[in-house]
């Protein structure tokens, strides 16, 4: 017996309760599964770099400095 049909021999056992927490994991995986819409990664750098505009220096300079306090 393939997997769908199992599956779905034992929704029909389930009750009404147990059905929507079953149907709210599988809207949540489907979310999941769909890329993000409108969104690339060039947009996610450019906020980075918006947010990281008024802080002077390198970012690097400050994470090697921070780097070598711990040692």
């Amino acid at each position: 017996m393939k997997l769908k049909e199992q599956t779905k021999r034992k929704l029909d056992e389930l009750g009404p309760e147990a059905l929507s927490r079953v149907y709210d994991l599988v809207m949540e995986l489907r979310r999941a599964a769909e890329p993000e819409v409108g969104k690339t990664i060039g947009e996610e750098y450019l906020k980075v770099r918006e947010a990281l505009r008024p802080c002077e220096g390198a970012l690097s300079d400050d994470v090697s400095m921070e780097r070598k306090d711990r040692t």
